[in-house]
């Protein structure tokens, strides 16, 4: 008893004693140092890592909002979420597509669904923060791209977080698959709803569907296949189609600055993104890619993978959606 009384008297003492003091002072700076050290080595390490992927004649890499973080901190915070289902995981690696078939497709040499015959057809860059919902973002952008285009209207705001709370078969933001997103959208018909109804929180919450909204988005149909080495009709859906939702290997992405990413991927489809256009144009074609990172990753939140060699898994497991 003597010793708990102790105890709490030193904690008391603790809570109360001045701030300014130089024992509080002391204790802060080391706590301050110590943040400061982890920072320095932390650099240090991402330093030789930038230097490697800057190696190869590629997209550019260097410091970026994530790079405080360890790789096993990134991966862990930003790319556990997508959880695709296993008798689907088909590895493909090393399989291209020959650019001489994509050059002969009948298909513009050029697709940007934000600017689309002078329209824009793709709702702003979201941010999933640290919730592993990629896999609701990816879906729910391109179900907005694809109402827009449609009905030739601005895209809707729709709402993220019920496909994060309601989705069967999924663990919102523990992880998803896209495919199971869309095959309960679909199966379900489920309304939908504006993201003003049903708004983002970023955390997994209880199930609120809204049955007496009057606003809101159906599918009626989507696909999901894989286009390893026939990328060329993979474009032929972008262009003549709509965005499409895709599975990628997005591991070196947290030190991605700007270019065309043409190497240092696998097909390990840790993360789900939106393709809203291509472009053939340029001595290397590549694919117009959304992330849910924010505008402060990458273009404004856009990158660009090549085309042509499934890099980083993009044509594994590629989703196409119709709406009413």
């Amino acid at each position: 008893m003597t010793y708990i009384l102790l105890s709490f008297c030193l904690l008391g003492f603790l809570q109360c004693i001045n701030t300014k003091s130089p024992f509080v002072k002391e204790f802060q700076q080391s706590k301050k140092y110590a943040a400061d050290e982890r920072t320095l080595v932390q650099s240090e390490k991402n330093s030789r890592r930038y230097e490697f992927l800057n190696k190869a004649n590629g997209a550019t890499y260097g410091p970026t909002k994530f790079s405080h973080l360890s790789q096993e901190e990134f991966e862990k915070q930003y790319l556990s979420d997508l959880k695709p289902i296993k008798e689907r995981q088909i590895k493909y690696l090393g399989k291209k597509t020959p650019l001489p078939k994509i050059y002969s497709s009948q298909i513009p040499q050029k697709v940007d669904w934000r600017n689309h015959s002078g329209v824009n057809y793709v709702s702003p860059i979201k941010n999933q923060n640290k919730c592993g919902g990629c896999w609701a973002f990816s879906t729910t952008e391109t179900i907005e791209s694809m109402y827009a285009i449609s009905h030739n209207v601005t895209p809707p705001r729709l709402s993220v977080q019920e496909v994060i709370d309601c989705s069967v078969g999924n663990a919102g933001c523990a992880g998803g698959d896209t495919y199971t997103a869309l095959l309960w959208l679909n199966k379900s018909q489920s309304l939908l709803v504006y993201e003003e109804e049903y708004p983002l929180t970023d955390t997994s919450d209880y199930c609120q569907l809204l049955t007496n909204s009057s606003r809101g988005v159906t599918i009626n149909n989507f696909t999901c296949n894989s286009y390893v080495g026939v990328e060329q009709s993979m474009l032929q859906l972008l262009a003549f189609v709509g965005p499409l939702v895709v599975a990628v290997d997005a591991t070196t992405w947290n030190h991605y600055l700007g270019g065309i990413i043409q190497y240092h991927c696998e097909n390990k489809l840790n993360h789900a993104v939106q393709i809203v256009g291509y472009d053939l144009t340029g001595e290397i074609p590549f694919y117009i890619v959304r992330n849910s990172w924010g505008t402060d990753f990458g273009n404004n939140g856009y990158l660009y993978v090549k085309v042509g060699d499934n890099m980083c898994g993009i044509a594994s497991e590629v989703s196409t959606v119709s709406v009413n």
